[in-house]
């Protein structure tokens, strides 16, 4: 039987090796190339949620425009607004910006409050006060769009907060009360 001489194992030896790495390097490159469009699928969803964020909250802010001259419909244009808040919910769930979903899900969560939001007597609303609300939602998540800082809260969120800490206490003074 011939043998093999040394040169000839080297050979092989650099052969197996250089296979082996050339599979591992394959290997690195498809899961590289896996992970890089995995995290291009979620960039494009995420991207999208807010576009779609934007459709529904104007939706709800020209609602929120068209608050009725008589009071027997208020409690209906209430609801709606409300439904609408609601159905973009899920939506908002996929914005993967922190601070900008929180800002969204704020303006939402004053669309359940609407008739605080209104009521002037009584908390110095207005009916303008729901549409200037969205109005600044729709400022956030264009800012988000457009790749820019989130903007400030302006005068009418800062009303609406204003409300909501009125609210919330004088529920909690309630509760009180009623625990007495």
């Amino acid at each position: 039987m011939p043998t093999m001489d040394g040169s000839v194992w080297v050979g092989l030896a650099g052969t197996v090796i250089g296979g082996g790495l050339s599979i591992w390097a394959t290997v690195v490159a498809q899961s590289r190339q896996m992970k890089a469009t995995r995290d291009l699928r979620i960039e494009e969803k995420a991207e999208a949620a807010v576009e779609e964020a934007i459709s529904q909250l104007y939706v709800i802010k020209q609602r929120a425009r068209d608050h009725p001259q008589n009071r027997s419909g208020v409690g209906e244009w209430e609801q709606e607004l409300s439904q609408l808040a609601a159905q973009m919910e899920p939506t908002v769930l996929r914005i993967r910006d922190k601070e900008l979903r929180e800002r969204i899900e704020e303006v939402l969560g004053y669309m359940s409050m609407i008739h605080d939001l209104t009521d002037y007597p009584v908390h110095r609303g207005s009916l303008m006060l729901p549409w200037a609300v969205c109005s600044y939602g729709l400022e956030c998540l264009g800012a988000a769009v457009r790749g820019e800082p989130q903007p400030p809260p302006d005068e009418p969120m800062r009303k609406a907060r204003e409300i909501d800490a009125f609210v919330r206490e004088y529920m909690e003074m309630s509760r009180q009360e009623a625990g007495r």
